[in-house]
This record gives structure tokens, sequence and C-alpha cells, in this order.
């Protein structure tokens, strides 16, 4: 089960899901029956193509759960990266203190959250506390991950940016449009 994951993976980045996506432009305008879903999604696919393979499989996205509006579900992605909703705790600031205090190398582990109680957390394990909006300026710049570098030469061309996984992964998750 993903509690077992959560113990045995080396997670080195924490990110406060919720908190993240609404300081992102990713939210979207729509309020849709599927807004949220969809804005989760490409949260994760933003992440997924800015993030190196070796981080990504490192990250674990932490989201409250839904109050009924829609089936949650813990998941491991191709990627490796995980995505954990707080279902058995009252909010994912909680899960998110419980991980944070049973990480095994909190000296390692990166916390993304504006939330203070989170970032207080953190640092009282000596774990490195980001706000939101630094680390989505950080990841931006190529401070976390996949510097962006503009070739002369490949612009315009439609070669694949994404691995064949990746690929793949988008054609399940979106193949029935």
């Amino acid at each position: 089960m993903i509690l077992e994951q959560r113990e045995s993976t080396a997670v080195r980045i924490l990110i406060d899901g919720y908190n993240l996506l609404f300081q992102s432009q990713l939210v979207g305008r729509g309020r849709g029956p599927h807004w949220l879903k969809a804005a989760r999604q490409r949260l994760i696919g933003h992440l997924s193509s800015r993030l190196t393979p070796e981080l990504a499989s490192q990250t674990r996205i932490v989201f409250d759960a839904s109050q009924g509006i829609e089936p949650t579900h813990d998941e491991t992605l191709p990627s490796g990266m995980q995505i954990v909703f707080a279902n058995d705790h009252s909010e994912a600031d909680d899960l998110l203190e419980e991980l944070i205090r049973r990480h095994h190398a909190p000296k390692s582990l990166t916390v993304v959250s504006s939330d203070m109680r989170v970032r207080r957390c953190a640092r009282a394990r000596r774990a490195i506390s980001l706000d939101s909006e630094t680390f989505l300026d950080r990841l931006h710049a190529g401070s976390f991950g996949i510097e962006v570098v503009v070739d002369e030469q490949s612009v315009g061309d439609d070669s694949p940016t994404m691995t064949d996984e990746q690929v793949n992964f988008w054609l399940r998750e979106f193949g029935d449009f």
C-alpha cells in the first residue's frame, strides 16, 4: 500500500499540492464538473516536464482528499512521482507534518508549501522549506531540474519533447476525448 511506499521511498521533494497549484497559473478559468482534477493534472504534467527523471522519481505531491466530490486514490506515475491524497487525515497539512516528522533524513528533504504551519514543521526538522512561489520561480529558472535552453535551430522543430513513457501516460489519461 502507499503507506509502505511512504516509508521506503527516498523522497527529496515533498509538495503541498493544492498550495502549489493555487500559486501557479495552472488552475484555469473553467469550473466544470472535473475542473479540479484537470487542474491537478496540469500541475503534475508541468512538474513532470520540468523536473529531471531522478528528481521526479523522488517527488511526492500531497493533496487534500476531496469531500466526496470525486474519487481520490494514491498513485505512482511512470516517472516514479507519487501522488498522495490525505484520505485518512483531516487535511493535507496533517499528512505533510507526519511525513516530515517520519522522514529518515530530513536535512535532504525540500518541503514546498506557503502554509506557515507546514514550513515551521519543516524547519524544526532542519528540512529545506520553500514557499510555493519561490519553488515555481526556481523551477522555471531551471534550478530544480531541467534547464530550458532555446536553441535557435530547434525553434519550429516538431520533434517530440516527451519520452515515450510520458506520451503513453498522457494518452491513457486523456485518450478518451
